[in-house]
Parts: structure tokens; C-alpha cells; sequence
């Protein structure tokens, strides 16, 4: 199977996964109140078979054991260099390297390397429930960076705006667990209140991105690329 039909399967999986997370969101106009006070169980659920599903794609490829080293290694960094920035709200380099993963080595390794980050650095910083959304938003944002062809360079203001649609999209994932999972009523009020008690947050991600991505992005990418050289 060649790179762009593994982009496409890796990619429907997330999308797919996506409007299952997304879903209780249309259940507030038709009252299913009972339904979304489940729905923190029942996402945490989806994320794991969409994880699942993806590591298996990625096992049925056969990868070296240069890929998986590759993994190993990237992913751990990764999440090392996020534990120093946990003291800045919000403000730290791991979306910025997932993205760059995504584009230079493909969807199925931008997802893997996306869930490791925080599976490795909540070691340190904090296990919960909000891991495995943590690792299924960083690993659709490494997945769906592939769609942007590599080039050796890449127009940064394009690689900037894909920073700051990957925080917002980060911090939508989760502030939406947090809606369903501890605010109540579930209605379009508390839902509205979760997106702004993380703007702020969000806003602050989006930006590190940008600026990251837009500073450092094409200074990266090559060197990323080569490691599969």
C-alpha cells in the first residue's frame, strides 16, 4: 500500500472519531440531556479504538525497526521538551514538532508520535481522564499536518495559520470533554461557557504555534526529513 492510501486511511479514522466526540453537541437541541451526561465515558471510549485502529494500520505495514526507533525517539523528546513549559499556560513546543512530524514523515507516524507526547509526559505532569483525549487531539493535528505536502520550503505564513487552527482545534477537543464531563446542565449556555473559560488558553497555544512554526518551521523540516535518510 503506498504513502497516500495510508495518509487517507489514517486520516478517515480520525475524522470519522472526530464526529463521534463532536456528536452530543447536536443533542442539546433536541434535549437528550441524559445521553451527553455519558458521553465523557463514551468518548474516552471512541478515542481508544480510534488509537487502536491506528496503531494497527501502522503494525500492518510491516514498519523497520528504524520507524519504530524513529517513534520511540521523537515522541519521547517531545514530550520531554513539554514538561519544562508547564509552568507558561498553554505556551510550549509539542504541537509545533507534531506538525512538523505529520508533514515530513506522513499521517501514520504524525499520529503515533502525537499520542506518545502526553502518554510519556503526564508521567510527570499528571495522568487523568483528559489523557486520552489529550492524545487522540495531538494525534489527529500530526495526522492531518501530512495534507500538507513536504517541500523543502514551505510558505511559513501557511505553516503560521496551521499552528493556530491546530491550538484552537486542541483546545476545542478539549474544553468539549470538559463540557459534557463536568458542567451542568448540559445545555448551549454551559457549552458556551466552556469555549470561553479556554479562549484565553487557547488563544495563548495558538499563538506559541504561530510563532514556532513561522520562526523555526522551515529550519526544521529538512532536518526532520533527513532522519529518513
Amino acid at each position: 500500500m503506498n504513502s497516500h492510501s495510508r495518509n487517507k486511511i489514517t486520516i478517515s479514522i480520525a475524522l470519522l472519531s472526530m464526529i463521534l466526540i463532536f456528536f452530543p453537541i447536536y443533542f442539546i437541541f433536541f434535549g437528550y440531556n441524559s445521553i451527553i451526561e455519558q458521553w465523557g465515558l463514551i468518548s474516552i471510549i471512541i478515542v481508544s479504538v480510534a488509537i487502536l485502529a491506528v496503531t494497527m494500520e501502522f503494525s500492518r505495514q510491516k514498519p523497520t525497526s528504524r520507524d519504530i526507533a524513529l517513534i520511540i525517539v521523537l515522541g519521547t523528546t517531545i514530550a520531554a521538551l513539554r514538561i519544562p513549559f508547564a509552568a507558561l499556560p498553554s505556551i510550549q513546543p509539542c504541537t509545533f514538532l507534531i506538525i512538523i512530524c505529520g508533514i515530513a514523515f506522513g499521517s501514520v507516524t504524525g499520529f503515533m508520535i502525537g499520542i506518545m507526547t502526553p502518554l510519556i509526559s503526564n508521567l510527570f505532569l499528571g495522568h487523568g481522564p483528559w489523557t486520552p483525549l489529550q492524545m487522540y487531539a495531538w494525534g489527529v493535528i500530526g495526522a492531518m499536518s501530512a495534507l500538507v505536502r513536504f517541500k523543502p520550503t514551505i510558505n511559513r505564513w501557511k505553516l503560521g495559520l496551521l499552528g493556530i487552527l491546530s491550538g484552537y482545534f486542541y483546545g476545542f477537543v478539549m474544553n468539549i470533554w470538559f463540557w459534557y464531563s463536568f458542567l451542568y446542565p448540559h445545555n448551549i449556555f454551559t457549552f458556551v461557557f466552556a469555549q470561553i473559560q479556554g479562549l484565553g488558553f487557547d488563544t495563548l497555544h495558538a499563538l506559541s504555534n504561530f510563532l514556532f512554526l513561522v520562526i523555526l518551521g522551515n529550519r526544521i523540516l529538512p532536518i526532520f526529513k533527513n532522519l529518513l535518510e
